[in-house]
């Protein structure tokens, strides 16, 4: 077989994995609704994440708390508004305590890979600040998968 051959057959593979792909679930999953939700979480995130950065910076720079347990302080804060908002803004979904507690679950379980991922940066040397962001760049997609469709299903 020559190479334009195996080029061919290789591209042709591709096209048929692809065209699965499209027909599957997932990429029905993304209809309009997810994306308005998506842009709502882009929102509700980016009101989340100003709270954090302003709250780090008055907390490390001004009152010299220690940046650890400044982060572990300012994201459990920030938590602990998230439920409602994505609650009745996000997901314009009703309270039930199997939601609040998968909440809680999720957040938790979150909570210890945002300090974890944080102490790493800053182990590493990173300035608090970019070891913040790379952990929100880490975090950040799969918090919206998992509140989407494990905690609240919407």
């Amino acid at each position: 077989m020559h190479l334009w051959q195996t080029c061919l057959a290789g591209f042709a593979k591709i096209k048929r994995r692809f065209s699965i792909i499209k027909r599957s679930n997932i990429l029905k999953k993304i209809n309009k609704k997810t994306k308005g939700q998506l842009i709502r979480y882009v929102f509700i995130s980016l009101i989340g994440y100003t709270f954090v950065f302003s709250g780090l910076y008055l907390l490390v720079d001004i009152l010299n708390v220690n940046e650890s347990i400044a982060f572990m302080v300012i994201y459990g804060l920030s938590y602990l508004l998230l439920y409602f908002l994505q609650l009745k803004v996000l997901f314009r979904t009703d309270h039930s305590n199997a939601k609040l507690v998968k909440f809680f679950i999720s957040i938790f379980a979150f909570y210890l890979m945002a300090n974890l991922l944080f102490n790493i940066g800053v182990y590493l040397k990173l300035n608090y600040l970019i070891a913040t962001v790379l952990t929100i760049g880490l975090l950040f997609p799969i918090r919206f998968i998992v509140s989407k469709f494990i905690v609240f299903k919407a």
